[in-house]
């Protein structure tokens, strides 16, 4: 009877499991499925998987494949709570597999939910996964500097794993760029790997280019800085970031600016007081100097960062300071000492600065460095760093008073508040013969190659990575003002942007370098009005570009008259080299 009674309740409690697993599952099966729960695992790598990515302004979901995963690979469809899956209407079967992954618009019912998703396929550039040891970004994305463990693995565009192992530090960095919603990193690996075809390195940046909409100008100075023979200009290539299986957008996988491992041949940790150096210049700003722990402010105000050594002595400190203040003091009297500075590298370093028309020209990111004198006392300029706002980058600001969408003006060479070697260079005769015959030499070839075919080649690489990296960021915000979508025509014009700049810019240094036409600049006066920039540059014998109209309330700009004459200024006229001041002239707005 004990025996039966205990049969009997094991049934009941068997029962009501049954009935409690049939309640759950009808239960979820009622619940609306969320794209977090859809895993797409690629080809037989089981943990190469991805998420579906939810664009919130147009209601789909995204499905963005590294360029190996071709259209008739393998891919598994999952769920993480029972229930049927079908692709385009089809049923996926038991082991929900996809044979035939177009791009394009496709449907996907998961249970009750059906989602549109927007397949896309990248091309040319190698995908690289990453796998942090709290599978989230949250704590490298709260603070700068912050970082953790990570697992990666990097493969081709055919498929084959260039290099895979241990991050041992996955870190955020950059400075504004880190402001931005897609971050720039630094990995660390355990263990040195080749990802660049370059030698092995442990530590590789990965850039997001977030403020440049090409995504190619970092590329594209650092290649040119290399063509012109800069030493140690830092090699990169174009990858496709996945990070826990979401896709990151096209990121530029570069060398570190960095001593040893590959890179920049200086022993600067051999305890010497006397010791080989890397510094770079860093704008008067309290966080970025909070950030530093060893640093030097010159004569003229300049703060200077100690990179490497990593832990300077007071000593070496002392020594690294008072040689950068020699070349300073030596450049400021107006003499050049070929003991003390290689005049070729600071030509070339000057070239790039000025070809680009770089914002950040002699105020961060300028880096210098000199070895051990027992070797060479010399200081160099270099390696090059941060390029995404030249080339007249559209999204520089234009309330500033440089335009530096402009390809004329020597900008690099502008006295300027507490920034003054370019310019004190600039007056040296011994400086300037140097420099033109680097520009005649190395600049011109390396801009011909440029414009002759190499910036195609870095679209037509990054194009499909781009195309999605533009859906997933936004970065023209056709999304964002609920515009009609046009990334070929939107993105080749950036490309055409930077093409003509970079044409425009040389026609300009060759005026004034080369041929030697004289170079002026006409000052403009908006009266009782306002402009933010208030002068062009005038090349002789070339008509002067009209500027942006000024502004007046109550008042319509109308045109420029000559000061001196106060006749209407024809932008069709060649300038005759006699400078002059165009004052404007308003009109009454209309009521």
């Amino acid at each position: 009877m004990r025996k039966k009674g205990k049969i009997t309740a094991l049934l009941g409690t068997v029962l009501l499991l049954s009935v409690w697993l049939g309640l759950r599952i009808w239960w979820d099966g009622r619940q609306p499925v969320t794209v977090q729960e859809i895993t797409f695992f690629l080809g037989e790598e089981e943990h190469r998987r991805l998420k579906l990515w939810h664009n919130y302004y147009n209601n789909t979901e995204y499905l963005f494949l590294p360029a190996y995963c071709s259209q008739d690979m393998q891919v598994q469809v999952t769920m993480s709570r029972r229930g049927a899956l079908s692709w385009d209407g089809q049923a996926l079967g038991r082991q929900n597999l996809l044979y035939d992954l177009t791009e394009g618009t496709h449907y996907l019912q998961a249970g009750n939910t059906e989602f549109t998703v927007e397949v896309m396929r990248s091309a040319s550039v190698p995908a690289l996964f990453l796998y942090t040891s709290s599978g989230s970004l949250s704590h490298i994305e709260a603070v700068k500097g912050n970082g953790e463990p990570a697992l990666y693995e990097m493969v081709d565009a055919d498929g084959e794993v260039i290099a895979a192992g241990a991050v041992s530090k996955l870190k955020s960095r950059g400075n504004s760029t880190f402001l931005e919603d897609k971050k720039p990193y630094q990995m660390t690996l355990e263990e040195g790997a080749d990802l660049l075809d370059n030698g092995i390195q442990d530590k590789y940046i990965l850039l997001a280019n977030r403020q440049d909409q090409s995504l190619l100008r970092d590329r594209i100075m650092y290649d040119l800085a290399a063509d012109m023979g800069l030493a140690y200009s830092a090699v990169s290539r174009f990858v496709d970031l996945y990070v826990n299986e979401e896709y990151r957008g096209s990121y530029q996988l570069s060398e570190k600016v960095e001593t040893g491992h590959g890179r920049m041949a200086l022993d600067t940790e051999t305890g010497r007081t006397e010791t080989a150096f890397l510094v770079t210049l860093e704008y008067p700003n309290e966080d970025r100097l909070a950030e530093a722990e060893h640093y030097f402010t010159t004569g003229n105000g300049q703060n200077v960062i100690i990179k490497r050594p990593a832990e300077p002595t007071d000593a070496q400190r002392a020594y690294i300071a008072d040689t950068f203040a020699a070349v300073q003091e030596d450049i400021r009297a107006g003499r050049i000492e070929e003991t003390r500075i290689d005049m070729t590298s600071f030509a070339r370093k000057y070239l790039v600065e000025e070809i680009g028309k770089n914002l950040d020209a002699m105020y961060t990111s300028q880096y210098f460095y000199q070895d051990e004198p027992q070797k060479d006392a010399k200081l160099y300029a270099g390696p090059v760093w941060d390029y995404d706002k030249t080339l007249g980058n559209p999204l520089i600001e234009r309330t500033r008073a440089v335009d530096f969408q402009e390809p004329r003006g020597i900008y690099a060479a502008m006295e300027q508040a507490d920034a003054t070697w370019w310019y004190d260079l600039y007056q040296l005769p011994a400086f300037r013969e140097t420099m033109i015959q680097e520009y005649k030499e190395t600049a011109v070839p390396a801009i011909e190659a440029m414009l002759g075919g190499k910036i195609d080649g870095y679209r037509d690489e990054i194009w499909n990575s781009a195309h999605m990296d533009y859906m997933r960021w936004d970065p023209f915000e056709d999304f964002k003002y609920e515009e009609e979508l046009e990334f070929e025509t939107s993105y080749q014009a950036e490309i055409d942007r930077i093409k003509e700049f970079l044409n425009l810019r040389r026609q300009f240094l060759d005026d004034i370098w080369l041929e030697g036409r004289k170079y002026d600049r006409i000052t403009f006066d908006p009266g009782e009005g306002s402009m933010y920039v208030t002068y062009v540059d005038a090349i002789e014998g070339r008509t002067l570009n009209q500027p942006r109209d000024p502004k007046r309330e109550g008042y319509q700009f109308d045109h420029w008259v000559r000061e001196d004459t106060g006749e209407v200024y024809d932008f069709t006229a060649c300038y005759d080299g006699n400078p002059f001041v165009l004052q404007a002239v308003y009109r009454p707005e209309e009521e």
